[in-house]
């Protein structure tokens, strides 16, 4: 299966799961000498694509699988958002770790990945050492409104256009083509504005689903997980509140990170990343400010721009 484009990177390794039901799963694998975890990131978009992430996590010293998610990309099966993340998530997470036996897993991943590495956990029998997101989605309901509880239709029609179907992705929609089918789903109503755009019936019943999906209770969907948690967010991203509300709520250790950036989080991270994972017992670099962490609440970073520093606190910002 060669959906993409993006030639194989330097240095990285195809990567195969068979899932129990023939789907085959494709990806690609960054290692280092001695690896002393794995690193587990699905995505949707283009595992070729993240060369610089799995180069930087072999740089730390792991061994970093970045698989395309069913239906996209070099992975086989039909692509329909969030259908199929827990189930194959958690069958991935066991592969690795069968091949593997002794190196620690831990789930990672950003926007929609962070959704995937988050699912992963609730099938997965093999343990889960740790869990990082970066501004996470929680699941399909968090993206329709903002914090406020205002729709996002504009939003949707363009992600769902360029990323919802195909094994592809597609060139964005112009903002005059935002804007007409925006005011299409106002006058017309989802459904009928998808079954206009010609969307595959699978999609458009997924559209449909989302408009009426439950937002995700973080402490009863997670209640069962005891891996410890580092979710990084900033100030001016979409899902800011939820990234709060994920790590407010996450039954295990959490710590939550944040600064003056949106959904593209800015640089400077590996000061808290490193020190947490650390923390861990995992491949990192030790930091002093590590011993506010706690176990049964959740601790912060917050990024100073101004001072060009971070501010660790034993409670949440």
């Amino acid at each position: 299966m060669t959906g993409s484009s993006t030639p194989i990177p330097p240095g990285a390794h195809d990567h195969i799961v068979n899932l129990r039901d023939g789907t085959v799963l494709r990806g690609l694998s960054w290692t280092c000498d001695n690896p002393g975890g794995v690193v587990v990131l699905r995505t949707p978009y283009d595992a070729a694509r993240h060369e610089s992430t799995g180069r930087a996590w072999a740089h730390r010293g792991y061994e970093c699988l970045i698989q395309d998610v069913r239906g996209r990309y070099r992975s086989g099966g039909s692509w329909v958002p969030y259908r199929h993340e827990s189930a194959d998530g958690g069958e991935v997470v066991d592969a690795v770790a069968d091949a593997r036996p002794g190196l620690p897993i831990l789930v990672y991943g950003a926007s929609y990945a962070a959704h995937t590495a988050l699912e992963a956990t609730q099938t997965a029998t093999a343990e889960v050492a740790a869990v990082i997101t970066a501004v996470p989605v929680l699941g399909p309901a968090e993206t329709t409104v903002d914090a406020h509880g205002a729709p996002q239709t504009r939003h949707r029609v363009g992600w769902w256009h360029e990323h919802g179907h195909g094994r592809t992705s597609r060139p964005p929609l112009t903002d005059a083509e935002l804007d007409a089918r925006t005011t299409r789903v106002d006058e017309a109503g989802g459904r009928a504005a998808a079954t206009e755009w010609g969307w595959p019936e699978p999609t458009q019943q997924a559209w449909r689903d989302l408009w009426s999906a439950v937002p995700v209770d973080v402490a009863r969907r997670f209640r069962d997980i005891t891996s410890p948690l580092l979710v990084l967010s900033g100030h001016h991203d979409f899902f800011d509140h939820d990234a709060r509300r994920l790590a407010r709520d996450w039954p295990g250790p959490a710590h939550f990170a944040v600064g003056p950036w949106g959904h593209r989080v800015g640089r400077g991270l590996s000061a808290v990343i490193d020190p947490w994972l650390a923390s861990q017992g995992l491949p990192g670099r030790p930091a002093p400010w590590t011993s506010i962490l706690h176990a049964h609440r959740p601790t912060s970073s917050t990024f100073d721009a101004a001072a060009n520093t971070w501010r660790h606190e034993r409670t949440l910002p």
